[in-house]
């Protein structure tokens, strides 16, 4: 017996070895794992992310044949808008499924705590709808990148809306109780500092997460005599202020971040017309990429969209948002091999012809810079691709120079390159 241990041995050393040094993120494909709220009354945000991404790495699996030879899949993740609940998902899905990049498009609050899992894992972490600036400015890291807005550029479209509006006066304030919705206000406050320092705030309220009565908001909000009001909110927390804004008589229009979307409008209707919204780019009056992109999802929506209800045949903002994922397999591209470092350096300071013109990576932050469009809610007969509900005009284009705030500014001291 003694004659065959060292054979087995080496066999046994052989796996473990095997297994300590094989292919570190599996071999069949590169994963993504994706965590949003997959439950409860933001189930659908999370779902559109969801749908969003499946659609941007189908087409990019059908166009490029994946990465390296291997197709790129998302393993999508119910993160109940709990931190704890991600990072301990997260923690899973890098050390059990190999995943090489972790994606989240909602709240700031999940997207801070991934960011951490990224660094401490050294795995890449995108987001492409968490909008806190404090997640590429103090609180920037080499792994976490941002493909959306964050609250500084998309305030500060808004306020640069109102530059050459010398009529307005007074404008409110109304944004929900946490890190995102505080920094959106700042940031707002900041920006009109910039654009229209004569413009005074009249009101500023914060109110928690999916409150069910804005009444004595809207009250306050009247009595302040704002002009307009100013408003971070999104999914219920948007819909019902605009709906008991209109029973109660809110004075004031809303110049809001996420208005263009197909579930609040047709559930607002009217009553959002004329307020204005900002972001990346508007589905109703598109670019001519964008224009394409919305056919082309169009037409395969069904293979995607697991909802029944067809409102989502048509890919809105948030699929936008996820079109800038390509800049990352761009980089992938580039190194040839799933290095996440070499990744890393070769995605920083990366141009790109994006869904609504050129837009790059800034290297040091990790936040991409891009020009905003603002849009003007108009009534649904002027919707283009779904008259069910109202549409969007576009105002302006606020372009990259206004939309960037300088480095120095961000509080993100980390130098292109630094790990």
């Amino acid at each position: 017996m003694k004659k065959h241990i060292f054979p087995t041995l080496a066999v046994a050393f052989l796996l473990l070895g095997f297994l300590a040094v094989g292919p570190a993120h599996g071999a069949d494909t590169i994963k993504i794992a994706t965590f949003d709220p997959l439950s409860g009354p933001f189930k659908y945000i999370g779902d559109s992310y969801n749908w969003g991404m499946k659609f941007h790495i189908r087409e990019w699996n059908e166009k490029e044949g994946g990465l390296f030879g291997k197709k790129i899949e998302v393993i999508p993740f119910d993160s109940q808008l709990k931190p704890d609940v991600a990072v301990r998902l997260a923690t899973k899905a890098i050390l059990e499924q190999k995943v090489q990049v972790i994606g989240t498009g909602t709240g700031s609050h999940i997207a801070k705590a991934l960011a951490q899992v990224g660094r401490k894992y050294k795995t890449i972490v995108v987001s492409y709808g968490a909008e806190a600036s404090s997640l590429t400015g103090p609180g920037c890291n080499p792994y976490f990148f941002r493909i959306s807005l964050n609250t500084a550029q998309h305030s500060g479209a808004l306020a640069a809306y109102f530059e050459d509006k010398p009529q307005v006066k007074k404008i409110g304030i109304i944004c929900q109780d946490y890190n995102f919705g505080h920094e959106a206000a700042e940031d707002f406050k900041k920006a009109l500092k910039k654009f229209r320092p004569d413009i005074q705030i009249v009101a500023e309220i914060y109110h928690p997460l999916m409150t069910k009565d804005f009444a004595p908001y809207i009250t306050k909000l009247n009595d302040s005599g704002a002009q307009w009001v100013f408003t971070g909110n999104w999914g219920p927390d948007l819909g019902l202020l605009i709906k008991q804004g209109k029973n109660l008589g809110l004075k004031a229009k809303l110049a809001c971040y996420f208005l263009e979307d197909g579930i609040q409008l047709m559930d607002v209707q009217d009553a959002a017309v004329g307020f204005i919204t900002a972001d990346f780019m508007s589905i109703n009056t598109p670019t001519p990429e964008q224009e394409s992109m919305n056919r082309r999802y169009h037409a395969i929506w069904r293979e995607i969209v697991t909802s029944d209800n067809d409102i989502f045949q048509w890919p809105g903002t948030v699929v936008g948002k996820n079109y800038h994922i390509r800049m990352l397999f761009e980089a992938a591209k580039k190194v040839g091999k799933w290095d996440t470092k070499a990744i890393i350096k070769a995605w920083e300071g990366m141009r790109y012809h994006g869904i609504n013109g050129e837009v790059y990576m800034r290297a040091e932050d990790h936040q991409i810079q891009t020009p905003i469009t603002v849009v003007r809610i108009v009534p649904k007969e002027q919707n283009k691709w779904d008259p069910r509900y109202p549409g969007g005009k576009v105002e302006t284009v606020i372009p990259i120079e206004k939309t960037t705030i300088p480095l120095e500014e961000t509080g993100c001291t980390r130098k292109a390159g630094e790990f």
